[in-house]
C-alpha cells in the first residue's frame, strides 16, 4: 500500500508540475501578444467569414494568382515567390488564411476547409476580375483544392506544392482532444507560438536545415498579434479534423476537379511525403508533377532556384493564355 501511495503522489506532484509549466507558458504568451503592425501594403478584403488580409503587387492588368500559405504561416512566407511573379507581368495575390497572419481572427472558429475556400471565392471576386491561377502549399492546398471544387469559374488552373490534403476518404473526426480549449491553448502557447519552439519546429519541415535561420523572423512576426495564442488553438481541431465535409477530402472529389492541376514536390519531404503527391496527381489527372531532390516540405525557402523554375513551368500556359 506504501507504494502506491508513493505513486499516487508522486503522479500528483508530476501532473501539478506540468500544469505550472503550461500554465507558465500561457502568461508567457500573454505578455508576448501585445500587438504588431501589420505590413505596408497589407488590405483587409471583407468576406462572409470575416475580413482576410491580402498583399497585391504586379501589373493590375496582369494575370492574377493567388498564393496560398501553408500551416502557421503567413503571406510574407511568399515574398521572393511573389516578387518574381509581380517581375514577370503577374498581379500576385497573397493572402493570410486566419487565423495566421493579420486577418481577422474568427470569434466563432470557422476554420474548416469549406469556410477557408469560401474566404479564398471571396477575394478572388473582389479583387482578381478573372479566373485566377490558384497556388496552395502544405495546409493551404486543401482550401485551394476545395475552392477549385466548389468555384470552379473563379480558378484558370490550379498548382499544389508539397498539398497535405489529408488521409482521403477517412470517416468522420471529432479534432480529439485538442477541442478542449484550455488544453489546445496551453499545448499551442508551449509549442507554435513559443519562439523557443519555433525554430525547431520548422527545421523538423525542411531537408536544407541552414534555410531556417532567415525564415525565422518572417514566422514570428504575426505571433505578437493579440489573441494569436487563442486563436491558433481554436484553429486546431481542423488541422486534425479526417472529415469536415470538405470534397476535397474525398477521392471521388479530386476525380472530379475540372481546372488543370500542376504539383510540384520536395523530393525528401519527410511530412507529406512524395508518395502522397503522386496519388494526388493521379486523382487529379495532372498535367505536369516536378520534383525538387534534396528539398523537404517548404520547397520555396528551401530551393528558391528549383522552385521558380518549377513554377513558371507549371504556369507557362496560363500567363501565355492570360495575357492574350
Amino acid at each position: 500500500m506504501g507504494a502506491v501511495r508513493f505513486a499516487g503522489k508522486t503522479a500528483a506532484l508530476l501532473l501539478a508540475i506540468l500544469l505550472l509549466i503550461l500554465a507558465g507558458f500561457g502568461l508567457a504568451a500573454a505578455w508576448r501578444e501585445r500587438g504588431a503592425p501589420a505590413p505596408a501594403g497589407t488590405r483587409l478584403v471583407p468576406t462572409p467569414y470575416g475580413a482576410v488580409a491580402v498583399g497585391l503587387s504586379g501589373p493590375e492588368g496582369g494575370p492574377p494568382v493567388m498564393l496560398v500559405h501553408g500551416t502557421a504561416a503567413w503571406r510574407g512566407f511568399w515574398k521572393d515567390v511573389a516578387a518574381h511573379l509581380a517581375a514577370h507581368g503577374w498581379r500576385v495575390i497573397a493572402v493570410d488564411l486566419p487565423p495566421f497572419g493579420w486577418s481577422e481572427h474568427d470569434p466563432r472558429a470557422r476554420y474548416d476547409r469549406v469556410a477557408q475556400a469560401e474566404r479564398l471565392a471571396a477575394v478572388l471576386a473582389a479583387v482578381a476580375g478573372r479566373p485566377a491561377v490558384v497556388v496552395g502549399h502544405s495546409f493551404g492546398g486543401g482550401p485551394a483544392t476545395e475552392l477549385a471544387l466548389r468555384h470552379p469559374g473563379r480558378l484558370r488552373s490550379l498548382v499544389l506544392v508539397d498539398a497535405a490534403l489529408g488521409e482521403l476518404d477517412s470517416a468522420p473526426g471529432s479534432g480529439g482532444p485538442v477541442r478542449f480549449r484550455p488544453l489546445a491553448e496551453a499545448a499551442t502557447a508551449a509549442t507554435v507560438t513559443n519562439p523557443l519552439a519555433t525554430g525547431p519546429l520548422l527545421r523538423s519541415m525542411i531537408e536544407r536545415k541552414e534555410r531556417a535561420e532567415a525564415w525565422l523572423p518572417i514566422l514570428r512576426q504575426p505571433m505578437r498579434r493579440r489573441g494569436t495564442t487563442a486563436a491558433y488553438a481554436a484553429w486546431l481541431p481542423s488541422l486534425f479534423a479526417s472529415d469536415d465535409g470538405a470534397l476535397s477530402r474525398k477521392s471521388a472529389g479530386l476525380r472530379r476537379i475540372g481546372v488543370p492541376v500542376a504539383l510540384i514536390w520536395g523530393g525528401s519531404d519527410s511530412v507529406t511525403p512524395i508518395g502522397q503527391g503522386r496519388r494526388i496527381a493521379g486523382l487529379v489527372r495532372a498535367r505536369s508533377f516536378a520534383t525538387l531532390p534534396g528539398v523537404g516540405h517548404i520547397p520555396h525557402i528551401e530551393d528558391p532556384k528549383g522552385f521558380l523554375a518549377a513554377l513558371d513551368a507549371a504556369t507557362a500556359p496560363d500567363r501565355q493564355g492570360g495575357s492574350q
